[in-house]
C-alpha cells in the first residue's frame, strides 16, 4: 500500500508510517484535517481495511489508534448536520470491539509484522519498508534480545540512511548480532550495498532472521538488491573468524563496513566482541566500523575503553541528528534513553 500516491497531506503520510511501524507515540494529525471525508475515507482504506493491507498493527493496537481518530474528529465537528465521522470508521470500531484480545502478557510474545518506513520524503511513490516480524513488545532478557529491534538499530539506522548512505552503496557489510536484521536489510535493499552477511550468535535468531528476510524477498521489498546471507557466528571461535576471514580475502575482496548495534549490553562479551573487531581491522585496515548502543548501563563505556587499550583503537562518537516535525520522516524511536554511535578507528 503506497499511501503517498492517495495525495494527502504530509503530516498524514507521517502518521501512517508511525501507525504501520506500532509506535506509543503517534503524531496524530489535527482533528480539523481528520474531519474531511476524503481524508476519512483514506484511513480507512490503508489503515484498517484488511483486504487493502496484509500487514495491519493488530487488533488492540487499531483500537487504540482508531478511538483516538474519533475523539479527535467528534471534537473538530461545528455543523453536526454537515460534518461527521465516516460510518467505515464507526462500523470498523465496533468489528474491532467484538473480536476477543489476548492477554497481553500473553499478546506481548507473540511475532507480528512491523514496517519500518526509511526516513524518505513524503510525496516520494513506491517507498518500501523494511518488514521485520518480531515480538515487538517483548521484555527481552538472555536469549530474547534479539528477538525484537532496539532503539540503537533504529539510531544507527536513521545516521546511515540520511547521514552516511555513501558508507553502504556499493560495499561489502557486515552485520554483527544482527538480530531481527532490520540494518542488514535496510543495507541490501534501500542502501544499496553490493553483499550483506547478517551473523548472530543464537541459532534460534538466525532462524528468524532467515525468516524475515525471505519475508522481503517475497514482498518485494528489496527493490531488486541481493538479500543478506546469514551465518551463525560465536565471537569466542576462532576457528569460525578464521574462515569468516579467508571466506572473504580468498576471493580477493574485503569488507568495507561493519556495524553493530545493542550488542554491549552484557559484560562476558565486551572482550570477545572487541577482538573480533581488532582481528577484522588486522586483516582488512580499511574497514569503516560503526557501533550503535542504548546506554542503560556503564557496558559501552568499558567496551571502548577495551578497544581503545586492547586493541589500539581510536573511538570517535559520531554527530547523530534526529530532527523534530515533519523532517522525522522515518525508523522512528525515542532518545529519552541515551543512544551513541560510534566509529573505531586504528
Amino acid at each position: 500500500m503506497d499511501i503517498s500516491r492517495a495525495g494527502v497531506e504530509p503530516v498524514v503520510v507521517k502518521f501512517y508510517r508511525q501507525y504501520m511501524q506500532q509506535i506509543n507515540e503517534l503524531s496524530y494529525p489535527p482533528g480539523s484535517l481528520l474531519l474531511a471525508p476524503d481524508i476519512q475515507t483514506c484511513l480507512y482504506k490503508y489503515f484498517f481495511d484488511a483486504n487493502q493491507n496484509k500487514f495491519l498493527p493488530p487488533p488492540r493496537y487499531q483500537t487504540k489508534v482508531l478511538r483516538q481518530i474519533i475523539r479527535e474528529i467528534e471534537k473538530s465537528i461545528k455543523d453536526p448536520e454537515e460534518e461527521q465521522v465516516s460510518d467505515q470508521l464507526y462500523e470498523h470500531l465496533g468489528h474491532l470491539s467484538g473480536i476477543p484480545l489476548p492477554d497481553p502478557s500473553e499478546e506481548a510474545q507473540q511475532l507480528r509484522v512491523h514496517s519500518y518506513f526509511p526516513p524518505l520524503p513524503y510525496d516520494e511513490p513506491g517507498v518500501q519498508p523494511v518488514l521485520i516480524k518480531e515480538a515487538h513488545n517483548l521484555l527481552s532478557k538472555g536469549n530474547n534480545v534479539g528477538l525484537r529491534t532496539w532503539e540503537g538499530s533504529l539510531h544507527l539506522a536513521w545516521y546511515l540512511a540520511t547521514q552516511r548512505p555513501e558508507l553502504v552503496k556499493g560495499k561489502n557489510v557486515l552485520e554483527l548480532g544482527a538480530g531481527t536484521g532490520l540494518l542488514s536489510l535496510l543495507c541490501a535493499g534501500h542502501l544499496r550495498a553490493s553483499s550483506v552477511l547478517a551473523t548472530d550468535g543464537l541459532g534460534h535468531v538466525c532462524e528468524c532472521l532467515e525468516a524475515n528476510i525471505e519475508l522481503n524477498v517475497e514482498n518485494n521489498t528489496l527493490q531488486n538488491g541481493r538479500a543478506p546471507q546469514v551465518l551463525q557466528l560465536d565471537w569466542t571461535d576462532r576457528e569460525a573468524i578464521d574462515e569468516l576471514v579467508q571466506s572473504v580475502k580468498n576471493p580477493g575482496t574485503s569488507y568495507d563496513l561493519v556495524i553493530g548495534s545493542d550488542i554491549t549490553y552484557h559484560p562476558d562479551i565486551l572482550r570477545p566482541l572487541a577482538q573480533v573487531l581488532g582481528t577484522l581491522k588486522d586483516y582488512f585496515p580499511d574497514m569503516v566500523i560503526l557501533i550503535s548502543a542504548a546506554i542503560r548501563s556503564d557496558t559501552f563505556s568499558h567496551f571502548t575503553r577495551t578497544c581503545i587499550d586492547e586493541f589500539g583503537f581510536t573511538a570517535m562518537e559520531e554527530d547523530v541528528h534526529i530532527p523534530d516535525g515533519l523532517q522525522y520522516s522515518g525508523f522512528f524511536h525515542s532518545v529519552i534513553t541515551p543512544i551513541k554511535v560510534i566509529s573505531l578507528l586504528r
